[in-house]
């Protein structure tokens, strides 16, 4: 195990590009009652490669590589595109996928509240798509008793060398023997965003010497969240919509998990009771921002107001071009993971993957295993990752301590990566979930009373789909 986690670590840029591309899906609005919207986006011609570095992408080898009889891959997404924006180059992997493979990557944008009815009616009328994203981590399990995904293992070799490095992370996706999601690259989940000059002017110890140190975690958190809004009452020490489930999987325990194919919840046990306190004591203490009084609006600016000291969030906030605008001057801008829960051994973290699913009655299985390969060779390739990390400087803004930053904690999550499954078993549980657990942290309402009006619920719901899940065994 240690030695493929290393190897995961080999996860830069290269995966980064996609992860930029993927995460875009996750760049939601959220309402107060959960749900998010995405608008389209427009797909504009593409940039190309300079000279140097097309000659370097064209020496890559991609072994027993042929032209594909069918080119064409489809693939739905929401509102973003695997094509590059005006103005911005391609991907390493699309490069390597276009050249080797005369492939071709056409996306058929939807919002994101519609991706999965729109690929159910798509499967039902024999149009289906051939992939589909698995980046927001909901297609597993629901895809597979909803019958709108494949296993992928006829296209995938993941045994082999190449996919090696992600082994752990995929088998974490399997039902029945299949895989139904091939990932590619992993990274970090959720980050603290903050804005280094903020921290100094209020006398604070900077999070990244607090991590290097080893003292990052939720005691030393608290201490800042409390000296920050000490120092001013109208502040508010964190804001957005990640930072509940974020830091419940610090405790190693989701919610929901998925063991062996079978759906389990963890609503009881200790560590997740642990983390609903600590969340109901900064509550208590009028530590995070009062989302309530701003009409369940956030404010991600409010960091480069200075009245805002952590803004928890997915780590593709940071891979847009104008993510000053919310967090201050490009070089005042740092990160830090989640910070450590004191009451386990291990350092665990929210993980965010790049990845695709094979759609049921998909018409080009065998380009999108030739996609995915592209992928992998890219992600590990040097002179893939030195591109990808000159756009992530030139076209991003990262500094070198961002970057550095950035390979740390993806070496940090993927010891022990962690997900979160209630957002893939079904709507009914997701709503069951997502905004109750969040009731000590935006409401100051008890986890045990809170836990007890929703376990019956939840425990049926599960029930319900582990039966249908039963019935495809024995199949």
């Amino acid at each position: 195990m240690t030695s493929l986690i290393k190897k995961i670590t080999a996860l830069t840029l290269a995966g980064a590009c996609l992860v930029s591309v993927t995460a875009c899906s996750s760049q939601s609005t959220t309402t107060s009652g959960g749900g998010s919207t995405t608008a389209p986006a427009t797909t504009e011609p593409p940039a190309t490669f300079n000279e140097q570095e097309q000659s370097q992408i064209n020496e890559i080898e991609v072994e027993g590589a042929e032209k594909l009889e069918n080119p064409l891959v489809t693939t739905l997404l929401a509102g973003w595109d695997l094509n590059p924006e005006k103005g911005k180059p391609k991907s390493v992997e699309l490069e390597m996928f276009e050249n080797v493979y005369g492939g071709k990557i056409e996306n058929i944008n939807c919002t994101f509240d519609e991706r999965f009815s729109r690929l159910a009616t798509l499967v039902a009328s024999d149009d289906a798509p051939d992939m589909f994203s698995a980046g927001d981590l909901d297609v597993f399990p629901k895809g597979v008793y909803t019958n709108i995904f494949q296993p992928m293992d006829d296209i995938v070799e993941y045994d082999s060398d190449l996919w090696a490095p992600m082994k752990s992370i995929n088998d974490k996706f399997v039902f029945n023997d299949g895989h139904y999601v091939a990932a590619v690259s992993a990274d970090c989940g959720v980050v603290m965003i903050y804005n280094r000059k903020r921290v100094e002017e209020n006398n604070l110890d900077d999070p990244a010497d607090l991590l290097e140190e080893g003292k990052w975690d939720w005691d030393s958190l608290y201490s800042m969240m409390v000296k920050f809004c000490d120092n001013d009452e109208e502040n508010g020490a964190l804001d957005g919509w990640w930072f509940e489930s974020a830091i419940s999987l610090t405790t190693g325990v989701p919610y929901i998990d998925v063991v062996d194919g079978t759906i389990v919840q963890n609503l009881d046990n200790a560590l997740i009771e642990k983390a609903q306190n600590y969340m109901l004591k900064l509550k208590t203490e009028k530590l995070p921002v009062d989302k309530a009084a701003n009409g369940w609006q956030v404010n991600p600016q409010a960091v480069k107001a200075g009245k805002t000291l952590f803004y928890p969030v997915g780590i593709w906030a940071l891979y847009t071009s104008n993510f000053n605008e919310d967090y201050g001057e490009y070089e005042d801008i740092m990160f830090v993971p989640m910070p450590k829960c004191p009451y386990v051994d291990d350092y665990y973290l929210p993980a965010a993957i790049t990845g695709f699913s094979l759609c049921a009655g998909a018409k080009n299985p065998e380009g999108v295993g030739a996609y995915l390969k592209c992928a992998m060779l890219a992600r590990d390739d040097e002179t893939a990752k030195e591109i990808s990390k000159k756009q992530l400087f030139e076209d991003y803004h990262w500094n070198q301590d961002m970057y550095d930053m950035q390979q740390k904690v993806v070496e940090m999550t993927a010891e022990h990566p962690m997900f979160e499954f209630y957002t893939a078993v079904s709507a009914k549980l997701n709503d069951l979930i997502n905004n109750p657990m969040k009731e000590t942290f935006n409401n100051g309402v008890s986890w045990t009373q809170t836990k007890e009006s929703m376990k019956a619920a939840v425990q049926g719901e599960i029930d319900k789909v582990n039966a249908d899940l039963e019935k495809i065994k024995k199949q």
